[in-house]
């Protein structure tokens, strides 16, 4: 494994801490979003272990930069949400983001992938435990794929994905 990603993974373990998804350690979920990201190199590897520590812990973008390079944090800060309680403005601002997103420059073409990683991780556990958020989830698509789907970008995440959205046998959902 590349050290520059076991070095992120080691950093978003550590930030993250006792934080939790769903019953597991948060960085099941981490794992699981550097998983899908793989078949598009390290650097999408690494942003999917990073994607949360701007938004649920205290690191900061320029840290984030120090330590792994402005490309990487500029990515991470792209799929970051504000800090808004309520979540339909706040994906809303996020979605308007992505949505602006150039994918011939680095930082936005690993935001993009990431995103898309991280919404499969996401809609993959939840349609196999948690009827409620696979129902936000699959509420949400439209929206979210006009934002972020960019053609030719990741296409096998995006046939998963809508695969899953559009189920009629999801457990625990209906």
């Amino acid at each position: 494994m590349n050290d520059r990603y076991l070095q992120a993974q080691a950093f978003a373990k550590e930030r993250h801490g006792e934080q939790k998804y769903g019953d597991y350690p948060y960085y099941i979920h981490l794992d699981a979003v550097a998983e899908l990201a793989s078949p598009y190199g390290t650097d999408a590897m690494i942003v999917a272990q990073l994607h949360d520590v701007i938004e649920d812990t205290e690191t900061t973008f320029d840290e984030l930069a120090d330590v792994f390079s402005y490309t990487i944090a500029d990515a991470v800060n792209y799929v970051t949400d504000v800090k808004l309680e309520d979540r339909a403005k706040r994906k809303l601002e996020i979605n308007q983001r992505l949505f602006s997103l150039n994918p011939a420059e680095d930082a936005a073409r690993l935001a993009l992938i990431v995103k898309a990683c991280d919404r499969l991780a996401n809609v993959r556990s939840s349609s196999n435990s948690s009827r409620r958020h696979y129902l936000m989830y699959q509420a949400e698509h439209e929206a979210f794929k006009h934002a972020v789907y960019r053609p030719g970008l990741c296409d096998e995440i995006w046939d998963e994905l809508d695969s899953l959205i559009h189920a009629k046998d999801c457990v625990n959902c209906y």
